[in-house]
């Protein structure tokens, strides 16, 4: 038998809260003196590392008893985090995604129309579900290759947010292009998972069509003068619709160490 702060220390968990999980019947004590002092058997901490397991994942005390009377198994609780898990994971990219328009809405406002502004930035390492090809560079269709990763990833049903592009220079003449969405590190069927790795880039704010990217990456690559890189990214930020007047990208020259 372990007094409640041995107890407490094992589970990590507070006496206060043992107490408390006491008088509402969630984890009684195997023994109570007379005194009110409260001891537990080894036994015990099972029931609490679940009954903490679940509250983490969300659930409230009266769904937490609820599950323990069921006699929630390990399998079960390794399921539920796996959902709750990919859940955050949806929320980070949404939010992050969010931020990401926020952000290139004040850059369009406070930018020079005749002169763009030039950010320097760091990107994370991402894992998108794309479609990938390889093309002369004067024949670069982005927009036929996320139509396709658009109709594979609805049949599979599966979350789309924050859109990007990746162009690699192979030669003079050809580029290799992958399109597609920032996913969790599972694969969405019948679409290729691709890591694009973590880089300091140069990046401007394009507003309009996609007919005037163009005038962009030439801006850029100007900035960028005979340093600039051969591999470049688009970052879809607002484009809803098929009316392209309001779609804002954000355009991303990827940088050699030292060049920032």
């Amino acid at each position: 038998m372990m007094e409640i702060g041995e107890f407490a220390r094992l589970g990590g968990v507070s006496a206060r809260m043992l107490r408390h999980y006491d008088r509402i019947g969630l984890l009684v004590p195997a023994h109570t003196a007379a005194n009110g002092r409260r001891s537990y058997d080894e036994s015990q901490l099972g029931r609490l590392h679940r009954l903490v397991a679940l509250k983490g994942l969300g659930f409230g005390l009266d769904e937490v008893g609820a599950l323990l009377g069921e006699g929630v198994g390990v399998e079960e609780l390794r399921g539920m985090l796996r959902l709750r898990e990919a859940e955050l994971e949806r929320r980070v990219r949404h939010d992050r995604h969010a931020l990401d328009r926020v952000t290139a809405r004040l850059r369009l406002i406070e930018e020079d129309r005749m002169n763009p502004n030039v950010e320097i930035k760091y990107l994370d390492a991402v894992t998108v579900a794309a479609l990938s090809t390889t093309t002369p560079g004067d024949l670069v269709d982005v927009e036929a290759l996320f139509d396709e990763v658009i109709e594979r990833m609805d049949a599979a049903g599966a979350d789309r947010t924050a859109p990007v592009a990746r162009l690699r220079s192979v030669d003079e003449a050809t580029v290799e292009v992958v399109a597609g969405y920032v996913v969790p590190a599972n694969s969405v069927p019948g679409l290729e998972t691709h890591r694009l790795p973590a880089r300091t880039v140069a990046s401007t704010i394009h507003q309009g069509p996609l007919s005037g990217l163009p005038t962009a990456y030439a801006a850029l690559r100007r900035w960028g003068g005979q340093h600039c890189p051969a591999c470049w990214r688009q970052q879809y930020l607002e484009a809803d619709g098929d009316n392209q007047t309001h779609w804002i990208v954000e355009l991303q020259l990827e940088l050699h160490d030292g060049e920032a």
